[in-house]
């Protein structure tokens, strides 16, 4: 089904979103770090009947950069405030990479917004337990790609995705991107990129898992390097101490999960 697209404002920002209309289900998603709310279009296609509503978060897709004093709690009320204003009524919650994170901390600190949580392949344990700032902004922070033009990018991202690319990611290839004189670049800058991670560092998901109090999925990709692989392991034996009725799963996939297997992760979210 065709999605809409929609605008919304808080405090100052506007904030775009894409829907997928429907009367089944509702679920409320939330993108990575350099991704946008069209990320979501193969799981929507899998979801059948459900309303889904996807949030372009700031400094990405169309929505309005972040701004001097912006911090997770912003991108955690920006969310909440898209829920409550698109009347989606205790939704599930589902996230990807740095949006599982984002969706994670809504759902520990406001479980009347939403009624279930799936966490896709995120920093599920503070990653200030395991190295040090330098450490993981020398791993996180790379220079960011400038094309010639959008096509020059969709090669580019057909290249990457390898054989999970589709014609059907060429919209969100172009949401993600935008003009900055004589070449395309992604619509996160170096600066906001850098502060999102800072925030991410410095984040202790611990506690919003020993506060979790709704239903929820916990999924995480085995194809990774053994060193990722490895923390990825330990953080979920921390999950399974710390919250024991969360579900952990894990998929044969690369790090995005639902674009390998959105039928497997629709079919997690219908589950909840």
């Amino acid at each position: 089904m065709t999605p809409r697209e929609g605008w919304l404002e808080r405090d100052g920002a506007r904030l775009h979103y894409v829907e997928w209309p429907g009367d089944t289900g509702r679920a409320f998603a939330l993108h990575g770090l350099s991704s946008n709310a069209r990320f979501w279009t193969r799981v929507a296609s899998q979801l059948k009947g459900w309303r889904l509503v996807a949030l372009d978060q700031r400094s990405h897709g169309p929505s309005d950069r972040i701004r001097t004093g912006d911090s997770l709690a912003t991108f955690v009320d920006d969310a909440r405030h898209a829920i409550d204003t698109l009347g989606l009524e205790r939704p599930v919650l589902v996230g990807h990479s740095w949006g599982a994170s984002i969706a994670l901390e809504l759902a520990a600190r406001h479980p009347e917004t939403v009624s279930a949580l799936g966490f896709i392949d995120g920093p599920a344990w503070p990653l200030s337990d395991s190295m040090t700032w330098a450490e993981f902004a020398a791993r996180s922070q790379t220079t960011l790609p400038r094309h010639f033009d959008l096509a020059a990018a969709t090669a580019a991202a057909r290249a990457w995705h390898g054989p999970l690319w589709g014609e059907d990611l060429i919209e969100f290839v172009h949401a993600g991107h935008r003009t900055e004189g004589d070449a395309v670049v992604l619509t996160l800058t170096y600066e906001a990129r850098a502060r999102i991670l800072r925030d991410l560092f410095d984040l202790r998901q611990d506690r919003a898992w020993r506060a979790l109090a709704i239903p929820a999925f916990a999924a995480f990709a085995l194809r990774k390097s053994d060193v990722v692989l490895a923390a990825t392991k330990r953080a979920a034996e921390h999950i399974a101490a710390v919250a024991p009725k969360v579900l952990i799963k894990w998929y044969d996939s690369p790090h995005d999960i639902p674009l390998s297997l959105p039928g497997d992760i629709a079919n997690d979210i219908a589950a909840l």
